[in-house]
Formats: structure tokens, sequence, C-alpha cells
């Protein structure tokens, strides 16, 4: 794998294996990770679910991205570190609070959402069980914008071959679902700050290649449904998310299995975000420019002819857009499954030669 120049020192390959695990009986400490930027209306939320966590040897850490609103407030109520930096971002305020960190163990959490009580006792029994494995992704739930529970995620998670799966689509879906090794992260080299949205799936993408990975079903994370983040530029997402799967074609080269995960992946991301793409320019055709609006059709042409049906359907039918929302959201909306808790593990690193996207719902 070519070195890629991050704002996070240390890139060097090693195996998890060749790292000696803490064990819990040291109580290491975890690391919570709130990147932040004019979040006043959940940030309290998101610091107090991280503070109130059944595994309580744990760091709160907001990086304020240039906030203009009282995030800063709210934050230095609570005894946590707050950080406050030139707006640079979101990737680069994840690597800014993997740096300012000092945890073994990492989480990321989204201004906007909240950690169930026991995410991080789940997430360590679960890496000290599976010394190998590099991270692992839990479940979540979907609530709404004032915190009742909307819907369970369906999301799932192989037993094996998690690579792959990644190559076809991000079944991790929420990044506050996964429990990092502090080690892996430093040795991938944090996210890419190149990428303006898809750095997650990048760099799940990047540690599934050469680390093995472990899934299980306890519920860990709540994601919040609201306005600002169900609309989203959909050209960036399927030209960023295509990017990142393409810089994977050299890694599957001989291997038929991946090669057929990653056609399959390109198809997934076009049809979803050419969707999406599609419901964006119904909505907003008429008060675009002139270029941009071809821009966004060409594109649409180029990955998702088959969104000009849905778009035309949309122009003489406005009402199925917001039917076609709400009926996405209540056939998810069922009570939520008992928390099991059971694990899959990758047995093996897989072969080796960063959005759930948060998704408008009609993309689904």
């Amino acid at each position: 794998m070519s070195a890629v120049a991050f704002d996070l020192p240390g890139c060097s390959r090693s195996p998890i294996s060749g790292n000696r695990p803490i064990p819990l009986s040291l109580n290491p400490l975890v690391s919570i990770i709130i990147p932040c930027y004019n979040g006043e209306p959940y940030l309290q939320e998101a610091i107090e679910s991280s503070l109130t966590q059944t595994y309580q040897h744990v760091e709160v850490v907001v990086i304020d991205d240039g906030s203009t609103d009282g995030s800063s407030v709210i934050a230095e109520k609570y005894p946590i570190r707050y950080i406050r930096q030139e707006n640079r971002g979101l990737t680069a305020s994840r690597n800014r609070g993997i740096r300012e960190s000092r945890g073994s163990y990492i989480v990321f959490l989204d201004a906007d959402d909240r950690l169930k009580p026991e995410a991080i006792e789940t997430g360590l029994r679960v890496l000290a069980e599976n010394p190998d494995c590099s991270i692992t992704v839990g479940d979540h739930l979907f609530i709404s914008e004032d915190g009742s529970q909307l819907a369970n995620s369906r999301k799932t998670c192989l037993q094996k071959s998690h690579y792959e799966a990644l190559l076809r689509s991000n079944f991790v879906e929420m990044i506050s679902s996964v429990l990092f090794r502090r080690s892996v992260l430093e040795e991938v080299g944090g996210f890419d700050t190149r990428l303006r949205v898809a750095e997650d799936y990048d760099l799940y993408l990047r540690i599934a290649r050469d680390y093995a990975i472990c899934c299980h079903s306890a519920v860990v994370a709540e994601y919040r449904l609201h306005q600002t983040n169900v609309s989203r530029n959909s050209e960036l997402m399927l030209t960023t998310t295509l990017q990142v799967l393409g810089r994977h074609a050299r890694y599957i080269r001989g291997n038929a299995r991946q090669i057929l995960a990653f056609l399959e992946g390109v198809r997934t991301w076009r049809k979803q975000y050419g969707r999406q793409l599609a419901t964006e320019l119904a909505r907003s055709s008429c008060t675009l420019h002139a270029g941009n609006l071809r821009r966004k059709l060409l594109l649409l042409l180029e990955h998702y002819p088959q969104g000009f049906i849905l778009l035309l359907l949309l122009r003489l039918m406005p009402e199925l857009d917001k039917r076609n929302v709400r009926l996405s959201l209540v056939a998810k909306n069922e009570k939520p499954q008992a928390q099991g808790f059971h694990v899959w593990s990758n047995a093996s690193k897989p072969h080796s030669s960063k959005a759930a996207a948060r998704l408008d719902p009609i993309a689904r």
C-alpha cells in the first residue's frame, strides 16, 4: 500500500497481531472524539451520552471546528477537553482529535448523535476476546430530532470477508458504532483530508484490506435524522464514493471474488446516489444555474441514466417525493430487536496485494 500524506503522523505498516493487546484489567483509557461545527442544538446530548458510559475510564475530546454558535458555552460546562480550531472540515477535525487524545482506543461521535450507555464496555469486550481484530462494529438505531426512536438500522455484518463486503457497500454505515484501536488508526494514517465526503468509507476499506474486523449485534449508538443531514450534495457523494472505491481496483487484480464485489459496489453506489441526484434535481432544477444543471444532468446520464425516469416522475408528480420519504421511514419504524450479544469475527486477515452514509431516505 502506497503511503498517503495525511496530517496524522506515523504511517508505518505492521500487523495488529504484532501489537500486544492491553488487558481490560488494566483499565485502558478510551477517547471519545466529538468533532463539532455549530452543533449547539444536540451537542449536550452527545457529551452526556459519552460521560454516562458504564465503562467510565474515558476522556471526551470536543474539537470545535470554528463554530459560530453557542457550542463552546455548552462544551465548557462539562469535565471534558475542549479544543477550538479554525474551520478545517470534518476529516481534519477527526485527525486533530486523534493527535490530541490519549486513549488506547478511540470512538468518533458526531455532535448530533448519541452513544448507548454500554457502547464502550461492549466494544472493549469484543476486542479483548478477539485480539487480532483492528476494530469492532456494532449496530445502531435511528432517532428523530427530539431524540425519540424512529427505526432499526437493519444493517448486517458478515462472519468473514469484510473487505469484499465493503467493496460491495458500506455495511458499517455509522462511524459511532465503531471502536478503533488507536494503533491501527496511526498505522493507516488516519482520515484522508483530501476527501470532503466518504472519508469514513475510505478509512474502513484501507483498514479491512490489511486487518481483521469484528462485528457484533448489540446496539451501541443512535443516529439522529434531521433536515440538515437528510439533504446532501449527491453529486459530490456520487463522484467521491466512486473515487474512493476506484482506488482499490489495483489491489484486487487476480482475485475473482473481489473483482465481482468491486463491480457490484460500482453498481450499488451509482444506483444509490444516482437516485438521490435525480431527486435533488427534481426539487431544484428550476433554481439551478444553467451550467450547474447541465453538469448534474450529464453526471446522471453517465452513471445512472435510469434516474431520468425518476426525475420525470417527480417533476410530474411532486407529491411522490414526500410520500416516498414518509413511507420509507414508517417502513423502518418497528420495534428494535433484542440486543443479544452475538459476535462474528473475521478469522484471518483480508486478502491484501472513510454520509451510513447519511442518505436521503428516498434513495434507500
